[in-house]
């Protein structure tokens, strides 16, 4: 098993591999220069250093931009709406003060498509079995955030995101892959929610360094935002202007070249 994943993960990386490092490569160049205010390089950190060579590493493998490019605009606007209802209703808060901070949103994408590669990962040693607890898993979840956010139950943006978790939880088809994803983000989120709330980047209003439902909570927006990227992608495909899309039980016909003559061919 462990001598098929290693070769499993090995596979994973290729010429397109190099692209996305070099997209990565741009995309943090481009933010420190914008928010340069914000990053203090004065200091060596190498525990964040190490996160982001980390995650920069995981989102490389496997790289396929039919695949990627939803999840890093689910991730983008998926990541600002939870940042302005957490920022909005005190939750949390950065040390900019700012509600939210844009600076942090565009490592959503990042973090999401890691997150998606680490999902990949998980689900070759996740028994099959396993996905009879995911549900109850989410379920749990949406109620602990809940009591979580129970200071902020007042605010019809906290009851928003209430409605959106359990809908989450109760829409689990794919079971396996949104515990895999689940797994994935929280395992993430440990390392990215313990360096924030350590460094004072942002603080909880618990005062936890940090609360451990954070960690959690990433892999359950990983999996809210693997409902996104369904959604986006059974609209597009049902889209008046998607002129291939077809009935699952209707037929198209092409035509195939066989020794210079034009032959009927149908595909299903």
């Amino acid at each position: 098993m462990a001598a098929k994943m290693l070769a499993t993960i090995r596979a994973g990386y290729n010429r397109r591999s190099l692209g996305a490092l070099a997209v990565l490569i741009v995309l943090y160049a481009l933010v420190t220069w914008v928010w340069q205010d914000v990053f203090d390089f004065s200091t060596s950190d190498w525990f964040f250093a190490s996160i982001w060579i980390a995650m920069s590493a995981i989102l490389c493998f496997r790289v396929d931009a039919t695949r990627d490019v939803p999840r890093a605009l689910v991730g983008l606007f998926g990541g600002l709406a939870i940042e302005a209802w957490g920022t909005a209703t005190e939750l949390w808060k950065y040390e900019t003060h700012e509600r939210p901070p844009f600076w942090i949103v565009p490592a959503w994408p990042v973090a999401t498509l890691a997150i998606d590669r680490l999902g990949q990962i998980a689900l070759l040693a996740l028994p099959r079995r396993a996905e009879r607890i995911t549900v109850p898993v989410l379920l749990c979840f949406s109620g602990w955030m809940t009591w979580f956010a129970r200071a902020t139950l007042s605010s019809p943006m906290t009851w928003l995101v209430c409605a959106v978790m359990i809908a989450v939880g109760a829409t689990s088809t794919k079971r396996r892959h949104d515990l895999a994803l689940f797994a994935g983000g929280t395992v993430l989120g440990v390392f990215l929610e313990y360096w924030g709330t350590s460094r004072g980047c942002w603080t909880y209003w618990t005062q936890e360094t940090p609360p451990i439902i954070a960690a959690f909570a990433h892999g359950f927006a990983s999996v809210a935002f693997q409902r996104g990227i369904d959604l986006m992608i059974a609209s597009l495909r049902h889209a008046p202007w998607n002129k291939s899309r077809l009935p699952p039980s209707s037929s198209r016909r092409r035509s195939r070249i066989v020794a210079g003559q034009r032959v009927p061919q149908t595909v299903r």
